[in-house]
């Protein structure tokens, strides 16, 4: 199991964000590449086109862990829900939700520098996201690029995706590009301010997601009445998250 340095850990909370290398093996990801070129067939097949012509206008999927036996061997992976619990300080971690985002060769758009916490109706910011490069990750190519520290700031009001357009003055020079190859894993904050360039290579650069939540986080309707995960609510306001659909994570083992 990979298991991560109290170095590491500091890091993490520093910077808001931390690289765990080869959290998968390789086999792992080839596993995981063929379980997603399996659910694009069926997805394209589904809207009558062309696999090209259906990821010139779809680039992210949610809730692939019930969709694939490889996916949902993912979020149970041990050492992914030993690192959140690690960094987050939790007796327990449950899955928010997981999602790919593949940016096609030379046909994608730049995602803009935002925090994800002010999108999800959770009640507290007791979260991460484990993002797992599943083809390397360049600069060129659209790796993740970070604004160390900057989650100490706190929340800030939700961005707007079509009009964004956050300055960092000066300190736009200490933004960092962290490029990853297959395998390894970004870890973040969920206060983590990150954005993310177009991919200009001929490569592809998809990544799945595994959004991990304290156990003692609680539904909070309100701060994302639009989100689409709350259609999967079974709770009351206020109440922890149904485990059918935001299950614990670490209990069951999966491929690494």
């Amino acid at each position: 199991m990979v298991i991560i340095t109290e170095e590491q850990v500091a890091g993490f909370h520093r910077d808001g964000y931390v690289v765990v290398d080869d959290l998968l093996s390789r086999p792992a990801v080839e596993n995981l590449r063929a379980a997603h070129d399996e659910l694009l067939r069926r997805w394209a097949s589904e809207c009558s086109c062309s696999i090209d012509d259906y990821t010139r206008v779809v680039s992210q999927w949610t809730g692939l862990w019930k969709q694939h036996p490889a996916f949902h061997g993912h979020i149970h992976r041990p050492a992914l829900a030993a690192i959140a619990r690690r960094l987050l300080g939790a007796t327990h971690v449950q899955l928010f939700h997981d999602h790919l985002i593949s940016k096609p060769p030379r046909h994608s758009a730049t995602i803009p520098w935002h925090q994800d916490y002010p999108f999800w109706p959770i009640d507290k910011p007791r979260a991460l996201s484990c993002w797992v490069a599943l083809d390397d990750a360049t600069a060129a190519s659209g790796a993740l690029r970070f604004m160390p520290g900057a989650h100490h700031r706190g929340e800030q009001p939700p961005i707007d995706f079509l009009r964004a357009n956050k300055q960092w003055g000066p300190a736009e020079a200490m933004a960092v590009d962290v490029e990853v190859r297959a395998g390894s894993a970004i870890i973040h904050d969920c206060l983590s301010w990150h954005m993310s360039p177009p991919n200009t290579t001929a490569a592809q650069r998809r990544a799945i997601i595994t959004i991990v939540m304290d156990s003692e986080c609680r539904w909070h309707k309100a701060r994302s009445s639009w989100h689409p995960m709350n259609a999967y609510v079974s709770v009351a306001d206020g109440e922890c998250f149904n485990g059918d659909e935001f299950p614990l994570i670490g209990a069951a083992s999966g491929e690494s």
